[in-house]
């Protein structure tokens, strides 16, 4: 029971770090929050149910964010595409944690397919979204691969992050995983 609860608040302060970057990137980066990463950062990371918890946090601290403090209207159109980052964040989550397997070790390899995974389902659903609301010449390949190199530097900043804090602060975030390439 102990190493049940442990485990718990070692999720839960990863979580809290995760949300954190969450709201950083709102900020500074607003329509450009890199849900893919945090998606696959937390499920490489995180417990199924932690890792949903924290990108449900992402994208509901994003949205007070964004219709709080960022002024973003509050039409039903705007509404709608704000529940499509949601389910397009829990896709990558999905093809994420579907990558990481049951496996106690993080490898390159994983991280990278990982990665890769949540953020082509991110695009997929996002893409599939605007064919109805509107929005598909949001996604000229510029605009992607823009996209797809913020995902990725972020990605590689939050694993850093957490490979730092699990070994600089084991008893609050976990021992450090096991690293491979492959």
């Amino acid at each position: 029971m102990a190493s049940r609860s442990s485990s718990s608040a070692r999720d839960l302060s990863w979580l809290v770090a995760i949300d954190g970057a969450a709201v950083l990137g709102s900020f500074a980066l607003a329509c450009m929050t890199p849900f893919a990463a945090l998606a696959a950062a937390s499920a490489l990371t995180l417990s199924r149910r932690a890792g949903i918890m924290a990108v449900l946090g992402a994208w509901l601290l994003n949205q007070i964010i964004g219709f709080g403090f960022l002024g973003y209207p509050t039409d039903p159109m705007t509404i709608l595409r704000g529940v499509a980052i949601a389910v397009s964040t829990l896709a990558g989550f999905g093809v994420a944690h579907a990558v990481r397997g049951s496996t106690g070790t993080l490898s390159l390899a994983r991280m990278v397919a990982a990665i890769a995974g949540a953020f082509v389902a991110y695009e997929v659903v996002t893409y599939l979204t605007a064919m109805v609301l509107g929005g598909t010449e949001n996604f000229t390949p510029a605009i992607v691969w823009m996209l797809a190199r913020n995902d990725a530097m972020w990605f590689a900043g939050l694993m850093a992050l957490y490979l730092a804090l699990t070994a600089g602060a084991p008893s609050v975030f976990g021992r450090r995983p096991q690293l491979r390439l492959a």
